[in-house]
């Protein structure tokens, strides 16, 4: 004699259920969406550092390069850009003539910082130095494609100035993207121009006369 069989209960999610599993999953994609965004900040932030810190080596080589004008800050052909107490901010917003002159050539903008000062005249190691800075910090190591400089930090600023009796400071600060975090209050390069997310770093080249 055979038995009947009773049907099986029905089985499967209800839609409750599927919408509490879709808000779940929501709720996770969007907390990957902001890891992944703070990821991309640090990143950003991590390479503008390196490249600020790239800069700053750069001038004290060149310096450590030509100890003739570092051990001379008063003559003409001087690394020690304050006059007053005020210093003479590079890259972002100065007026380099060089540029001024080639607006639509880089090369030329390179050449002129090799041969030709600010007045017109040969430059002296020192001038062409701070120039061809002026053009980093511009962003000159990467372009457009044409005559426009992206190869730089945000609104990259540098300065270099005796910061006392044979001791020069060099200086690159740029704006960041979170704001996080505040400079030494000794780094006053361009402070009037970054007044927010402002990054920066420093390094001093201690002069030693061992002529003397």
């Amino acid at each position: 004699m055979s038995r009947i069989r009773r049907p099986l209960p029905a089985r499967g999610y209800s839609l409750l259920e599927v919408l509490i599993t879709m808000f779940v999953i929501a709720i996770g994609l969007l907390g990957l969406v902001g890891l992944q965004a703070r990821a991309l900040t640090a990143e950003v932030e991590a390479a503008a550092r390196g490249q600020a810190l790239m800069l700053v080596n750069d001038m004290a080589d060149r310096m450590e390069a030509n100890l003739n004008s570092v051990k001379n800050p008063s003559g003409s052909a001087t690394y020690d850009q304050q006059s007053g107490g005020t210093k003479t901010v590079f890259g972002t917003a100065y007026t380099n003539a060089c540029v001024t002159n080639n607006a639509s050539s880089l090369s030329n903008q390179a050449l002129c910082c090799k041969t030709t000062a600010q007045g017109g005249t040969k430059n002296s190691v020192a001038e062409s130095d701070l120039c061809e800075w002026d053009l980093a910090l511009k962003g000159i190591g990467e372009t457009t494609g044409g005559a426009g400089k992206v190869g730089a930090m945000a609104n990259a600023r540098g300065c270099v100035f005796l910061q006392a009796a044979s001791v020069y400071q060099i200086d690159v600060v740029w704006q960041g993207r979170d704001n996080t975090g505040a400079v030494a209050s000794d780094l006053t390069c361009g402070s009037t121009a970054i007044t927010s997310r402002r990054r920066g770093v420093s390094r001093r080249i201690y002069v030693a006369d061992l002529d003397g």
